[in-house]
């Protein structure tokens, strides 16, 4: 397996488990935020998918976000500006998904985009460097921390929240 397909494999578990997340759920349930600094179902799924919207769209491709150019802050009644990095707690807390039929759609889009993009790579794209910041990384580095580590913590952390709640985690492992 290329490591481009184990990427593609990965992003596709991540994506199944964030679609899972809000199953069997109420409103209240999926925006659910325990004490302390947490994050609610609906936080986690709105930051997962505005992080890989940025990451494939404007940083690896150099493109407007999808966020952007399909006005789905407006549909979803989510924030037009950020994706949850460097948010305060209240402002965490405060997350609400006001249509999940339109965020589902938003998710189907930027998980369609980011497979065309990885369709299109071959493995010495993933040694181009891109800037994060003040630094850069590879593409593949990128992959690998922010879309596939990163992103999987926060499907833990939906098993977590969802298991608090007294429901069943979502795909719990790979053969799930």
């Amino acid at each position: 397996m290329s490591s481009i397909d184990f990427m593609k494999q990965t992003l596709d578990f991540i994506h199944r488990g964030f679609r899972g997340a809000p199953e069997g759920l109420t409103d209240e349930q999926l925006h659910f935020v325990p004490e302390g600094q947490s994050h609610s179902i609906a936080w986690c799924m709105w930051h997962g998918v505005r992080i890989e919207d940025l990451f494939f769209q404007q940083i690896f491709q150099g493109k407007p976000a999808e966020w952007d150019t399909g006005g789905w802050a407006e549909k979803t009644g989510l924030p037009a500006k950020g994706f949850g990095t460097g948010q305060s707690t209240e402002d965490a807390k405060a997350i609400r998904i006001g249509s999940l039929d339109d965020f589902r759609a938003y998710q189907q889009k930027v998980g369609e985009l980011a497979f065309a993009f990885l369709d299109s790579l071959d493995e010495a794209g993933l040694q181009r460097e891109v800037k994060l910041g003040e630094k850069t990384e590879t593409i593949g580095e990128s992959l690998n921390l922010h879309l596939v580590i990163h992103l999987n913590g926060h499907r833990g952390e939906v098993n977590l929240l969802r298991g608090m709640q007294g429901f069943d985690p979502v795909l719990l492992n790979q053969g799930g």
